[in-house]
């Protein structure tokens, strides 16, 4: 029990900062209602369970191909958010059944999957903390099967627990104030969202100076 509580609150701690996935979250949410604000924090916190489970493993192969190709990962997600971002800001929404119908939660799914897997840095924050919980010092050379399914669980878990509560709070948020307002989040939301993706595309050239 103690590794699944500490690997929940692994999995929680890092999903919680609130960068581009969790605006999409919230936008999508007041657009398109609770579901597909759950499916798309769903995504990452998919993409986060296949990075724990990588950290955790201590796939030095993996990370140090993954560490290789940042700068192409990190241009590839910054170009997504930047649609992302334009989409959502000139998207006409409105809290209605109609606008909920016309989102695909495959869509919302595979964007958010793709946007986290688009930053390897992730990885290196679940290696940092595995180290200090994890027998054999993160590499998971001495972790017992039944212990590193726990573990993973726990990650996944922690990290839908943290897309629960900020898909609520917003669902919360677009049921009390009417569409102008929605429309107004939305399309801040968005611009944030381009913003975060000029940034990321940015930064990743400027480290390569």
């Amino acid at each position: 029990m103690l590794y699944l509580a500490q690997s929940m609150t692994i999995g929680f701690m890092i999903a919680a900062p609130v960068g581009p996935i969790g605006l999409l979250c919230i936008q999508r949410t007041l657009a398109g209602g609770w579901k597909l604000g759950f499916i798309t924090g769903l995504g990452a916190a998919s993409a986060d369970l296949i990075y724990g489970i990588l950290g955790i493993l201590g796939f030095a192969t993996v990370i140090s191909l993954l560490t290789t190709s940042t700068l192409w990962l990190s241009i590839a997600g910054g170009i997504v958010l930047i649609y992302l971002g334009f989409s959502a800001a000139k998207s006409n929404v409105s809290y209605s059944t109609d606008s909920k119908k016309s989102h695909s939660p495959l869509k919302a799914y595979m964007s958010t999957f793709f946007l986290t897997l688009s930053n390897p840095m992730t990885i290196f924050a679940f290696i940092a903390v595995f180290s200090a919980i994890a027998p054999g010092g993160g590499d998971g050379t001495e972790i017992g099967l039944l212990r590193l399914i726990i573990i993973c669980l726990g990650v996944f878990l922690g990290s839908i627990a943290w897309w629960i509560a900020l898909t609520s709070a917003s669902y919360y948020l677009a049921t009390k104030i009417d569409d102008s307002k929605i429309k107004a989040i939305s399309f801040l939301a968005g611009i944030s969202i381009a913003l975060f993706g000029c940034y990321t595309i940015a930064n990743a050239i400027i480290k390569t100076l």
